[in-house]
């Protein structure tokens, strides 16, 4: 695979630096392997504040706790180096995390039952969200 090619990439890319250059954005892949790719490639593009969640981590809410802490009650305790503004994740996260400090849900790819979309947006559009539109 040519990541220098890769045209899904390079709008994922400007979405991120140009549309949404302040705003914590959450991208959802079914794979981990396709999280895996993103968050390096994403890395060498120069993407700051930026990590990569799947079932192989020992603790994928700490990686919510770090892009979301105001919804998770614990602001105090991630330092601004500490927090996340972007977020690639598997569906690990997409059940029962709090993830309203953002307002901008990517699906990288689409999976096939319709609520796993349901489920991932359901992360960021809840009680707590301030922003007035999800995206």
């Amino acid at each position: 695979w040519q990541a220098d090619t890769d045209t899904k990439l390079g709008e994922l890319h400007k979405l991120i630096t140009k549309k949404h250059p302040k705003e914590k954005i959450i991208i959802f892949s079914q794979f981990a392997d396709t999280v895996e790719y993103l968050n390096g490639e994403l890395k060498k593009l120069g993407v700051k504040e930026l990590a990569a969640v799947t079932g192989d981590n020992v603790d994928p809410s700490a990686f919510a706790r770090r892009f979301s802490p105001v919804s998770n009650r614990c602001r105090e305790k991630i330092s601004a180096a500490e927090e996340l503004r972007v977020l690639v994740a598997t569906d690990v996260l997409s059940e029962g995390q709090n993830l309203q400090d953002a307002a901008i849900v990517v699906n990288y790819d689409l999976p096939w039952a319709i609520i796993r979309l349901i489920q991932r947006a359901g992360r960021v559009d809840r009680i707590g969200q301030r922003a007035e539109e999800i995206q």
